[in-house]
Parts: C-alpha cells; sequence; structure tokens
C-alpha cells in the first residue's frame, strides 16, 4: 500500500531537489549564503590577529582584499561541488589549466581592447601621454605589485561572477538566461556599489560580463575570461591612469604613466573611467563578433558525464 505521507514529502522534496541534486536556484543561494560564513569568519580571524585590512587604491590594499575574495569564492566552489557530488574543475576553474595558453590570450585580448578603445579616445583630441608617472624602482616594483592585484581581481571576481553561480543557475534556467541575470547582477554591484555612476558605464560593465560569460561558453574554461579581465583593469587603471569612480573619480596614486583625459564626459566617460565613454560600445560589439570566429564551438557547459 502507498504510504499516506509519502506524497506531501515528495512535493516538499520537489521544491528543493531536482532529478538529481538541489534545485539551481536553492544551488546559487547555499553558496551565496556558505561565501557570507566564509567572509565573515575570515575576516573575524584577520582582525583578531591585527591584519590591516584598509579598503584603499593601492595595489598592496588590492593584493590583501582580493586575496580575500577569491578564497571566500573558491572555499565556497569547494563546499558546493562535494554538496553536488561534481568536480571543481565542473566550474571553469581547471588547476590544469591555470595561467595556461587561455589564460595568455585572454590577456592579450584584454591590453588589446583598452589599447583600440584608448585610440579612438586620442583620435579625438581626449587622451595624452605626457611620460612616466614614476621613475626608476618606484616604478618597477608598483608596476610589479599592479599585475599581481589586477590578476588577483581577474581571478576573485570571475570565480564569484562566472564561476559556481554561472554553472548551477545555467542547469536550471539555460545558459543565456543565467549569463544575462549574472550580468546584470554584475552591472548593479559597480552601479550601485560605487559613486558617481552613470548608465553608460553600468551598462558597459553588464554587456562586458556578458561577454565574460561567452568566453566560458565557447572555451569551456574561466581562464580566458581571468586573462582578459586581469589586462583590461590594468591597461585601464594603473598603466594608462583611468579614473574610476571607486577612488572618487581619481586615477590611482601609483600609476605608471602620467597622461591627462581632456573632453566631453561621452567620449572620455569622465570621473567613471574609460568603460564609460561611448565608444566602448563599438569595441564591445568588435569584441564578441571576433571572438564568434575564433572559439566557433560551444563547450559550457560540458556534456554529462565529461570530466570538466
Amino acid at each position: 500500500m502507498n504510504d499516506p505521507a509519502a506524497s506531501p514529502r515528495a512535493r516538499w522534496r520537489q521544491v528543493f531537489f531536482g532529478p538529481t541534486r538541489m534545485r539551481a536556484g536553492w544551488r546559487v543561494a547555499l553558496f551565496l549564503a556558505i561565501s557570507t560564513v566564509i567572509a565573515i569568519v575570515l575576516r573575524v580571524v584577520l582582525v583578531a590577529a591585527r591584519v590591516p585590512l584598509a579598503d584603499t587604491w593601492t595595489p598592496t590594499s588590492f593584493i590583501g582584499l582580493e586575496l580575500i575574495t577569491f578564497a571566500v569564492a573558491a572555499g565556497a566552489t569547494v563546499i558546493m561541488a562535494r554538496i553536488d557530488r561534481l568536480p571543481f574543475a565542473r566550474f571553469g576553474l581547471a588547476a590544469s589549466e591555470a595561467f595556461g595558453s587561455l589564460f595568455w590570450e585572454g590577456s592579450l585580448w584584454g591590453f588589446g581592447a583598452v589599447a583600440v578603445l584608448i585610440a579612438a579616445i586620442a583620435s579625438f583630441g581626449g587622451y595624452h601621454i605626457h611620460g612616466w608617472w614614476l621613475e626608476g624602482s618606484t616604478l618597477a616594483v608598483n608596476a610589479v605589485l599592479w599585475l599581481v592585484a589586477m590578476v588577483l581581481v581577474g581571478l576573485s571576481e570571475e570565480a564569484y561572477f562566472r564561476g559556481y553561480p554561472l554553472a548551477a543557475l545555467a542547469d536550471g534556467i539555460g545558459f543565456w538566461p543565467a549569463a544575462i541575470v549574472l550580468s546584470l547582477g554584475f552591472a548593479a554591484t559597480h552601479y550601485f556599489g560605487k559613486e558617481m555612476e552613470n548608465v553608460a558605464d553600468a551598462l558597459s560593465v553588464g554587456l562586458i560580463g556578458l561577454f565574460l560569460c561567452f568566453t566560458l561558453r565557447r572555451t569551456g574554461s574561466l581562464w580566458f575570461a581571468i586573462g582578459f579581465h586581469f589586462a583590461f583593469d590594468f591597461a585601464a587603471i594603473p598603466l594608462l591612469g583611468a579614473p574610476n569612480t571607486g577612488n572618487h573619480g581619481k586615477p590611482v596614486d601609483t600609476r605608471l604613466l602620467d597622461a591627462t583625459f581632456t573632453g566631453p564626459g561621452w567620449l572620455t566617460g569622465g570621473v567613471r573611467g574609460i568603460e564609460a565613454s561611448w565608444l566602448v560600445f563599438p569595441v564591445i560589439a568588435m569584441l564578441f563578433a571576433m571572438f564568434h570566429g575564433r572559439f566557433p564551438e560551444t563547450r559550457f557547459p560540458p556534456e554529462a558525464g565529461s570530466s570538466h
């Protein structure tokens, strides 16, 4: 005979679980909850150990905070991978691919995108280089520190925004709806998390986030996106001296080049930096078109049974 209590239990189970594992929305919520707990524990430990956690726009501050953020994202991903009974590499962060060819190709694309955008701004008289801002060993030390800092920015933000959450949400609602939702979230964190933001900046950040989702879709790995993210931010902020609203609309004090932006906000992005220039949108469109030609096959999510 059928157990009269079985049907209600089965219905409740279906709220939280699908045929193979926890439903996508609950998995993402659990990832965020675990991330929050890990972040709180880490902060308590670091404060107790009197480790400085200054949120300033210096390379050492970035290195410390982004290391923490990446540790939180990676730790939560490891836990969720165990819960889901899936390999860690399933979420785009295969250790075997770390800093391999995809990372370096992504870096070239990131540098190239900024170079094209800056060249376009300069052609309208909006960007001028006057020389080096720093000199000698100070220049060399800060160049290395900023390189490390921006690699960590790429690692932490890609792991958090396009790692586990994208893979889990794609299982539930499909890849592109998941990519759009998370790219909107990526844009919202910039728009609401920084002062002086505007629609152009939020829109470009969201579209760049969507492009980075596209790179995962076509390569099956986050390492291209990590390289792109690192190089784009390094080239724009510490190398070329673009301002950023996270730094109160100013360039960083330890930028490498002595350069100025002049002209209207639609051209230079103003205090928001080059991501808010309206010239960024043709560059983003070019990135999508070129990447589609370079990587024509879909590789993510991997097929069932794949080790990736």
